[in-house]
């Protein structure tokens, strides 16, 4: 006899899917979290809709893009019902903000580690279990983005559960500890796909720094290095997914 979670899972899956099979998927999926996805879509051709999805080819290569609001829920409902074995690396694209004095707006952060301040993944994990991305997608993710001329920050950053509550002692506890910023998904976003058995992985922009008290609405040349970040972090994806491929056949160098 199935359990409740198999039987509301199959449920779940007609809300949100509904008629789109998501057997049609590629093996590649990047998703623009808290942002929207339609810089990432112009990098396709061969676009097709497909339910929640956008399908399509970057130098003949199928990828699959889609969006999701702030917050790890809808990470959670989209990750659990992915097929596993059609979709193998999910490449995460986000903002963040951050939280030592040397990060500035336009700036790359890709997270080694997420502390677990979500909500969400003590339902899966015990507090001990480290939230950590796939390393080797890391790894080409890191490359890539050092191609690009971004200035790039590695290592640990903090998953707040609150998107509107960051007090000053909260934040100035955060820096004095070293995390190099704070956002809502991560460390939902990398153990999730662990619990799913996807290699993920994040590359996040820097739209404000909380601890400096910075915002890039306040500078148009904080607006314009937020774009550029942007660009140069898809830019990033799409070298890794030409590196994935590159593995994938054997012929990656390096």
């Amino acid at each position: 006899m199935p359990t409740w979670e198999e039987i509301f899972l199959k449920e779940y899956k007609k809300i949100v899917f509904r008629l789109s099979n998501p057997q049609k998927l590629a093996k590649i999926l990047i998703i623009a979290i808290g942002i929207p996805s339609k810089n990432l879509e112009n990098k396709l051709h061969n676009k097709r809709r497909l339910g929640l999805f956008i399908i399509g080819e970057y130098k003949n290569i199928k990828i699959a893009i889609t969006s999701r609001k702030i917050g790890t829920i809808q990470l959670e409902e989209l990750l659990r019902l992915l097929p596993d074995d059609k979709v193998e690396y999910i490449i995460g694209l986000g903002a963040v903000g951050a939280l030592q004095p040397d990060i500035q707006i336009g700036d790359l952060i890709i997270p080694t580690e997420a502390m677990r301040g979500d909500g969400l993944t003590q339902y899966y994990y015990p507090s001990t279990e480290k939230a950590v991305p796939d390393p080797t997608l890391t790894d080409l993710l890191i490359q890539s983005s050092e191609k690009t001329g971004a200035k790039i920050h590695k290592g640990t950053i903090f998953t707040s559960g609150s998107l509107l509550h960051e007090t000053d002692e909260f934040i100035y506890n955060l820096h004095n500890k070293g995390y190099l910023g704070m956002d809502c998904e991560a460390s939902a976003f990398f153990l999730l796909c662990k619990y799913c058995g996807f290699k993920g992985s994040l590359i996040l922009y820097v739209t404000d720094n909380p601890y400096t008290k910075q915002i890039f609405s306040n500078s148009f040349k904080a607006m314009l290095r937020l774009f550029r970040a942007e660009r140069k972090a898809i830019k990033a994806i799409f070298q890794a997914v030409l590196d994935i491929e590159e593995i994938t056949n054997g012929k990656y160098k390096g």
